[in-house]
């Protein structure tokens, strides 16, 4: 009897497609962007309480439309020093703890990333400190139908080259701490796992 399959070959399946892998992101991508929230966290607490405690003129209403300032120092060149003054150090601060508490990010990357987030984090200072201070002021045009009153006037401040101050600090901490730090070496290296060192045997 005759096989009725005889001359018909199987059709092949098609082969299973492989199982697509998703890429995972980097452990450094969760650090880069930690730096990131803390740094703008910490700038805006510290920018809250500058505004606070900002220095300001004493201004005297004569009239509707006339307000008199009392001769004082120059409290708008005092905040801006004090703005430099913080936002530096506060960025040197975060450049020195992130290079201590993240060894596996420590590079010419974060540096870089060090700098440009400390640069943010400054005028993110200067925005609420703004906001704090004429929240906590007002606006002096409410005091216009007040003849006789006194009121505090908050100077505007213009940042200009002191916006700088922040990622400058930032870097040279980081390059500094970077540069004063030893690098591993093979000796320590071996040290640390209680790995003895052998050297060459002489077969002679």
């Amino acid at each position: 009897m005759s096989n009725p399959y005889q001359g018909y070959t199987a059709t092949p399946e098609p082969p299973t497609p492989a199982a697509r892998r998703s890429r995972r992101p980097s452990p450094n991508t969760g650090v880069y962007a930690g730096v990131l929230a803390l740094s703008l966290v910490v700038y805006a607490l510290c920018g809250m309480v500058w505004g606070v405690l900002r220095p300001t003129y004493t201004a005297y209403v004569e009239d509707a439309e006339t307000a008199s300032i009392a001769v004082e120092a120059n409290v708008a060149f005092t905040g801006y020093i004090w703005f430099a003054i913080s936002t530096g150090v506060i960025g040197a601060a975060l450049a020195l703890v992130v290079f201590l508490r993240s060894e596996s990010t420590r590079g010419l990357p974060m540096l870089i990333w060090i700098g440009l987030v400390s640069l943010l984090g400054a005028a993110t200072f200067l925005a609420f400190g703004d906001t704090v201070a004429t929240w906590l002021h007002g606006d002096p045009s409410a005091h216009a139908a007040g003849a006789g009153e006194t009121f505090q006037v908050v100077p505007p401040i213009e940042p200009g080259s002191a916006l700088f101050m922040a990622p400058f600090l930032a870097v040279l901490m980081y390059w500094c701490a970077i540069f004063v730090t030893p690098l591993d070496t093979p000796d320590d290296e071996a040290a640390g796992t209680g790995l003895i060192l052998v050297g060459p045997v002489d077969d002679r």
